[in-house]
């Protein structure tokens, strides 16, 4: 009991204790952790209404637009993404994000939704979606297959994964997840469309709002006028006080708002070969002529010394540039043309072989996988046979070959030259160039094949060529010189004063530029993303690392921070000034007329020193005049007034107007209610469209960080 009691009495200081012990694991788990904590608020790309967006799952996103538009430019330009599209890549992908939670909480709080029924009417039921449809269509007949599709999703779905092995797994689990990602966008289209259409209901004319469409549209007129432009006037005779400014300003002081923005001033030196570059490239290339001349390995030769892939293929000589057509016409198997300097590069020609044959083959397939298995061999000898005894080579493509892409067009893989064919290994040219009609096997890389040549064209002189391509490139000391002078200035001016001051004598060109969270480009540079990533995490008057962006040394300064809010009036000056003059000069312009009191349009053409001018086919609707620009003004006027009246003076955006409408047509067609509400649907949805979203994320609570991570 007493040592009951002694605990009892010592609970306050126990408690403090415990608490002080658990305080220092707590805070010791922490700074062990590193980041469990403080960087919590760090740890997101974006927060919209309280969503967060984490860097795991916004680079995942980026990842998967990455493949598709790599894809694509792979399939339609033949060539790798252009420079800035990996920045460009981001912010297309941070901005569906932000808007795809924008519409998730809109369409939630109003209770829309998409059932699993619905969806699934719309994937793969009565009611399937172009998106869908366009996948699965036979572009030879234009008819979609349901079949195929529903065979497709069995195969990406229903597939024992254990018995997928290599490349098989690796495409099923690759279409697995396109199709699920269409999936994703089926059902986003299908929400965003339910919501457009009860906003665009919302916003159903009235019988006057459609009266008004149609009146503002019936009478077209043609006037002449007088324009007494404001640049008549000198700005040095017209006088605008700072009272003045500051008084425009605060009345449109709500249309100046902007983001946080920052001012770089940077210059670029070219990384750029040097003549003792040329010289070095040239003798190299010298060097390697007796080798390359005589080699009976000139696919080794080349993989080590050229800049251009050595292509194991037969080549149209049509289809050649000029040099090397005309150095293949005139040589004999082995002779070597050589070196010239072209488009910045040494180059070498060997003939490695001439031959009369079709330049193209037109070629379908059925894919099995690669591995060897029993099961696969006993397939393609079955449907060998079956193709040998009348089958339907495409259905039968469609239904066994692992090769979607090309089972949806019967196996079809269009026409094939040697070059294109070279992907897939020389046993698949030779088979499909050398071999004749009929079926055959073979087996590529990718997979085995049942193949069939469909097409051939007409036999033309060939060639294979060998080329030794060098390019000039900076060498290392090249790099080193520029990259020293370059570092060797910021050493000396590393100030923002000294920096800006020195550049030009030093022979460098500074720009200055603006700029945004959400920019890529800066000045000519087409991802200059780095740059502005440097900028936001930067304090006026930093000077940057040296970087290496698009073949340049660049150095970027920051001169200047205009934090978020609004617009400075400083900034504004120039536009405030010239909106005051033009007021002034109209007030200048009408009170001169007044005094003048002239009574016809040709006595205001004297009095504004201008001459009469017409325009033509001008509605209340009509947004730009032609031979005057865009005058809402006289819009609102002509097609009201009478003819042969006198209109004005009135102020316009470029000088003060008098008009006289000459001529008045009134459309003779009735009102048609049916006709103006499309109309006017039309128009709300178009508006709809380009402004929602603009309008939501105005409203909405968006914390972008996307700088600091991307």
């Amino acid at each position: 009991m007493a040592t009951l009691q002694k605990i009892r009495g010592k609970a306050g200081l126990l408690v403090g204790v415990i608490g002080v012990a658990l305080l220092a694991f707590i805070v010791g788990d922490l700074l062990n952790s590193g980041h469990t904590f403080f960087s919590m608020n760090r740890n997101k790309i974006a927060v919209v209404n309280g969503k967060k967006i984490t860097p795991e799952e916004f680079q995942a996103q980026v990842q998967m637009r990455t493949e598709e538009m790599q894809n694509m430019y792979r399939q339609q330009y033949g060539m790798s993404l252009p420079e800035g599209a990996a920045s460009r890549i981001n912010k297309e992908v941070y901005d569906q994000m932000v808007q795809d939670i924008l519409l998730a909480d809109a369409t939630e709080e109003l209770g829309l939704t998409v059932s699993k029924e619905e969806l699934s009417d719309l994937l793969q039921g009565d009611n399937i979606v172009p998106m869908v449809k366009q996948q699965f269509t036979d572009p030879q007949t234009g008819v979609f297959n349901k079949d195929l599709l529903l065979n497709f999703l069995q195969v990406i779905f229903d597939e024992n994964e254990s018995n997928l092995q290599g490349e098989m797994k690796d495409q099923i689990m690759r279409q697995r997840e396109a199709w699920l990602n269409i999936e994703k966008n089926v059902k986003q289209q299908q929400l965003v469309g339910k919501y457009f259409t009860l906003l665009s209901k919302s916003m159903a004319p009235n019988k006057l709002d459609l009266k008004a469409a149609y009146d503002n549209g019936k009478s077209s007129v043609d006037f002449a006028y007088v324009e007494q432009p404001y640049t008549s006037i000198a700005d040095s005779t017209i006088a605008v006080s700072e009272s003045e400014l500051k008084n425009l300003y605060n009345k449109e002081k709500e249309n100046f708002k902007q983001e946080e923005k920052r001012e770089v001033k940077f210059f670029s030196v070219d990384i750029v070969p040097s003549q003792g570059d040329y010289k070095l490239t040239e003798e190299k290339i010298n060097n390697l002529k007796e080798n390359f001349s005589t080699t009976t390995d000139i696919a080794g030769m080349l993989s080590f010394n050229t800049d251009v892939p050595y292509v194991d293929a037969y080549v149209a000589q049509r289809n050649m540039n000029p040099e090397m057509k005309k150095f293949v016409e005139t040589s004999q198997v082995n002779d070597v043309y050589g070196p010239v300097f072209e488009d910045e590069s040494y180059k070498m020609y060997r003939l490695m072989g001439k031959t009369v044959a079709p330049d193209s083959v037109k070629v379908r397939h059925i894919m099995f996988p690669l591995q060897a298995d029993e099961k696969i061999k006993n397939q393609m000898d079955s449907i060998l046979n079956v193709l040998n005894n009348g089958g339907d080579f495409a259905a039968l493509a469609k239904q066994f070959s692992v090769d979607q892409n090309s089972a949806a067009n019967g196996g079809d893989l269009g026409w094939l030259t040697e070059t294109t064919a070279a992907q897939f290994g020389q046993k698949f040219v030779s088979s499909i160039f050398n071999g004749g009609s009929g079926f055959f096997t073979v087996e590529t890389p990718y997979g085995q094949h049942i193949m069939q040549v469909t097409e051939r064209t007409a036999a033309v002189p060939k060639a294979k060529v060998a080329q030794l391509v060098l390019k000039v490139r900076p060498s290392s000391e090249t790099y080193s010189t520029l990259y020293n002078k370059v570092s060797s200035y910021i050493a000396e001016n590393g100030n923002l004063e000294s920096f800006e001051k020195n550049a030009k004598d030093k022979g460098f060109t500074l720009n200055t530029v603006e700029l945004t969270t959400e920019d890529i480009s800066v000045g000519m540079l087409n991802d200059g993303r780095e740059i502005v990533r440097w900028a936001y995490k930067s304090d006026k008057g930093d000077i940057s690392e040296i970087f290496n962006i698009e073949n340049k040394f660049l150095v970027a300064a920051l001169s200047n921070v205009t934090p978020a809010g609004y617009a400075p009036l400083k900034t504004l000056e120039s536009y405030l000034k010239t909106k005051l003059l033009a007021d002034k000069k109209a007030d200048m312009i009408m009170k001169s007329l007044s005094e003048k009191a002239p009574k016809t349009l040709d006595a205001y053409a004297s009095a504004m020193n201008s001459k009469v001018d017409t325009a033509k086919f001008v509605t209340f609707n009509t947004s730009v005049i032609t031979g005057i620009g865009r005058e809402p003004v006289l819009c609102g006027i002509a097609p009201y007034a009478s003819v042969n009246q006198l209109q004005g003076p009135v102020k316009g955006n470029n000088g003060v107007y008098v008009l006289s409408v000459t001529k008045k047509d009134e459309s003779s067609v009735p009102m048609n209610n049916d006709m103006e509400k499309q109309k006017y649907q039309q128009m709300m949805y178009s508006l709809l469209s380009s402004q929602l979203m603009e309008v939501m994320k105005d409203k909405a609570e968006i914390e972008n960080n996307r700088v600091k991570f991307f």
